[in-house]
């Protein structure tokens, strides 16, 4: 049931309201407190919507429960999902055929045994999937509480990376931030994956991280 794009073996992933800023305050309450069954987020291409699919994921595992996160551009949806708790799957748009069969069964599950909970992301509003799914799953996603990820201001990233930092117990210059910032690219999927090949490169090399340090990395980057 490890359909993950990253490590969860570290103590503590950041939490929601460390992630998403002040704009997303009502999203953020929703998924702490957990009161409803389905949710569906959406927004832009790089909003940090998998960010956040993976650390509702990353708290359900720290609670106990049995979670998963699918990719779906990435991974199969299958049957396995069933026996999970908690389950979030990304890219929706991107199901086939058969992956649309088995989220629509989960769906019924969920719905009829009243246990589980299921978090779902896209780019577009639920309204704009028409023509990308059927007819009988799109009925279910009118159970889903919906709401759309609002970008962040520049501060609210750099909280975030901080906040990503002090989750890994790294000491970092805000500096770095800020030349990360006006060197690599803006959206939060971008800068939170750039940041764990930060920290991970500083393991590798053993080496601090530095701005000296995360001009290499960048210059290497974009060599490939």
């Amino acid at each position: 049931m490890n359909q993950l794009s990253l490590d969860f073996d570290e103590p503590a992933y950041p939490r929601f309201d460390k992630l998403l800023g002040t704009a997303n305050a009502e999203l953020i309450y929703i998924l702490q407190q957990e009161h409803d069954q389905f949710l569906y987020i959406w927004g832009e291409q790089g909003s940090g919507k998998s960010h956040i699919l993976q650390a509702w994921v990353g708290q359900a595992w720290q609670n106990g429960s049995r979670a998963v996160y699918i990719d779906a551009a990435q991974h199969t949806l299958g049957d396995e999902v069933m026996h999970a708790d908690y389950v979030a799957i990304d890219q929706i748009e991107k199901l086939n055929r058969k992956e649309q069969t088995v989220l629509f069964n989960l769906f019924n599950q969920f719905r009829n045994t009243r246990r589980g909970h299921l978090l779902l992301s896209a780019d577009v509003p639920p309204v704009k999937l028409n023509s990308k799914l059927r007819d009988d799953l799109r009925t279910r996603l009118a159970y889903c509480l919906s709401y759309e990820v609002k970008s962040l201001s520049k501060q609210e990233k750099i909280d975030a990376l901080n906040n990503m930092a002090k989750t890994r117990q790294l000491n970092i210059d805000p500096s770095i931030y800020e030349y990360l910032l006006e060197h690599w690219r803006q959206d939060m999927d971008s800068l939170l994956c750039m940041f764990n090949d930060l920290a991970n490169y500083s393991i590798n090399l053993g080496k601090p991280i530095t701005l000296p340090l995360l001009r290499k990395l960048l210059k290497e980057q974009e060599q490939h």
